[in-house]
């Protein structure tokens, strides 16, 4: 069957913050922002929510999820070869109590990880101590499809090098042969695929919001706010509809995507195997 539903999800801590169910933690931080702030991340998360409600429509039998802020190794693609992985969105001190735990399919990724290297994609097994360790690049997507993995839906995760695997439009190509060798491989199972990409965009929009832990960590050295931002989101949100060719073609309106400061490997790869 291969694959049969997509979903980009975002990996913002206060998402949760939208959270109708949240918890004592949640309603203690929602007390010091705006109400345009808290509509704000009630639209996300209803946003969220609803992207989980239309893959249900799909009946997925595994989910694959590509995070750019799991275990990584330096130079290669990871796939994680846990049985299990469990851990919560903390941030900052914050959010710890949005946990997950879920199954991991340990047989599948084996394969995969065994494609991708006879396919000429550079990438390793990643291996934990006891369950793999989820952080909130994992944890926030996967807490929106937790009726999947309560209900015995397993889980492939892979990882973006630590290092750029897009560092201008000469890069594209590695990540595009990605998303390439995943598609095949992916296609050519009988079981029916959640395709999951863990993905921000640009992280230097102007905004009025003075509260730190909603904002960039200062140790970060991020580049000053930026009114590209905007064009640069805009543009990706095109090419992800499908108005824009390519990649490359959305890349236009942006000087570089070091100055943006955006992880979107997943969302190339995916952009390539023409999900």
């Amino acid at each position: 069957m291969g694959i049969v539903s997509c979903l980009i999800l975002p990996h913002g801590a206060m998402t949760f913050d939208g959270n109708p169910n949240g918890g004592s933690p949640t309603t203690e931080r929602v007390k010091v922002i705006s109400e345009s702030q808290r509509r704000d991340c009630n639209a996300l998360f209803a946003a969220c929510s609803k992207a989980a409600e239309l893959a249900r429509a799909t009946s997925p039998d595994v989910i694959v999820l590509n995070t750019p802020h799991g275990m990584s190794l330096s130079r290669t693609v990871g796939v994680y070869l846990n049985t299990t992985a469990k851990g919560n969105a903390e941030w900052n001190g914050q959010w710890t109590e949005f946990e997950v735990d879920i199954a991991l399919d340990t047989d599948l990724s084996t394969k995969l990880l065994d494609h991708l290297q006879s396919d000429g994609v550079a990438a390793e097994g990643i291996f934990a101590f006891a369950e793999a360790p989820l952080r909130w690049g994992e944890v926030i997507p996967l807490y929106f499809l937790q009726d999947f993995t309560k209900a015995g839906v397993k889980v492939v995760i892979t990882s973006n090098p630590r290092g750029k695997m897009i560092e201008g439009l000469e890069a594209l190509s590695k990540t595009s042969h990605l998303g390439r060798s995943m598609a095949k491989f992916l296609g050519g199972l009988d079981q029916r695929i959640l395709y999951v990409v863990s993905c921000d965009l640009a992280h230097i929009h102007e905004t009025n919001c003075q509260i730190p832990l909603y904002l960039p960590d200062p140790r970060w050295n991020m580049p000053p706010a930026s009114d590209t931002a905007l064009h640069f989101d805009l543009a990706v949100e095109n090419w992800v509809k499908g108005v824009t060719f390519s990649a490359e073609h959305t890349m236009g309106p942006v000087k570089s995507l070091e100055e943006k400061q955006v992880k979107w490997d997943g969302a190339v790869a995916k952009e390539a195997a023409q999900w």
